[in-house]
């Protein structure tokens, strides 16, 4: 009697654990995915619309405008969830985002813009990567850097 009362104990906390850690008692996996692909492709579709600049000096322009797209995506994304791979792959969005900040900061300071452009792509290439895999984990590949 007792092995059954605490079988049904067990039972009935595990989707209460689950749900209290964020594992089970929000999204489904499709829907995060579904999600997802909206929120990327709304944010490609910014991005798209981003224009090279012509010289050196449209970089702080053209930082500023990523910007203003990665902050929100992000933002949609963190709404997902907070666990697991989404939360691996926001946290490194969340680098780059802090990667980019940084950058324009110091153009605005001054700092030569292709250096400034060369760095910052080196800076992206691990959170870039962590992102990726993590959105390829989920499935969700119009998260995958474009």
């Amino acid at each position: 009697m007792r092995r059954r009362a605490l079988g049904v104990l067990i039972a009935l906390s595990v989707p209460a654990v689950l749900m209290l850690a964020g594992c089970g008692g929000g999204l489904t996996a499709a829907q995060v995915r579904n999600r997802a692909t909206q929120v990327c492709d709304r944010a490609a579709d910014r991005s798209a619309a981003i224009r090279l600049p012509e010289t050196p000096s449209g970089g702080p322009r053209f930082l500023a405008q990523g910007i203003g797209v990665l902050a929100p995506e992000i933002r949609a994304l963190r709404s997902l969830g907070d666990h697991g791979p989404i939360q691996i792959a926001v946290s490194a969005m969340g680098a780059e985002l802090a990667a980019m900040r940084s950058s324009l900061k110091g153009l605005h300071a001054g700092n030569d813009p292709v250096v400034a452009v060369k760095t910052l792509q080196q800076q992206l290439v691990g959170p870039e990567q962590r992102a990726n895999t993590a959105w390829r984990t989920l499935r969700v590949p119009a998260c995958v850097s474009r």
